[in-house]
């Protein structure tokens, strides 16, 4: 489970190598209660909609042979799901894209590269906790970068892709295969 969780998250982290959420980064809030809870809003989304896209997948679509509409139930559930989470939860804060896009597509992402429930909702939510550390990556970049430029000097988007790039070669840059051993006890 660990080792899932760090694959999702650092290693192979569905916002640098999927794309999942890039274009979304530079417009979330950059108040820390604000993005803590669409942090939490989204975790329970998503951990709540893949939960039951899995049980009815398997209940309904796997004995019809209808897994391939497992995407379109998928965001029937995540629909649901979120306007309860937006009645019970989201009074207050402003409605930002990134909330319906990132926890959709990380259920989805969850859904087809698990085997059991429970690595499902680990994937979910390690894809998104990977995009809010993506987001306070790039937050203490653009204060670093604000330093040396002009507001009208350098666009954020140049900033982002920048980081991106240096996050990128570097996880790729490092060979994992020694932190996959040592979590399963090898060596």
């Amino acid at each position: 489970m660990i080792s899932t969780f760090l694959f999702y998250t650092v290693v192979a982290s569905s916002v640098l190598f999927y794309g999942i959420g890039i274009n979304r980064t530079v417009f979330i809030q950059k108040r820390l209660p604000g993005i803590v809870m669409t942090c939490f809003k989204a975790l329970f989304s998503s951990a709540a909609t893949t939960m039951l896209s899995y049980m009815l997948s398997n209940a309904i679509l796997v004995p019809l042979h209808l897994e391939e509409l497992f995407p379109l139930m998928t965001l029937f559930i995540f629909i649901l799901f979120s306007q309860l989470v937006e009645i019970f939860v989201g009074i207050g804060l402003n409605k930002v894209s990134a909330e319906f896009v990132i926890p959709l597509l990380s259920s989805i992402l969850g859904l087809s590269e698990s085997f059991s429930i429970g690595s499902a909702v680990l994937i979910s939510c390690s894809s998104i906790i990977s995009f809010y550390l993506l987001t306070g990556i790039f937050y203490a970049v653009q204060d670093r970068v604000s330093f040396y430029t002009t507001k009208k000097g350098l666009n954020m988007y140049y900033v982002l892709l920048l980081c991106l790039a240096i996050l990128i070669i570097t996880i790729t840059g490092l060979n994992a295969s020694w932190l996959y051993v040592s979590l399963e006890g090898g060596f």
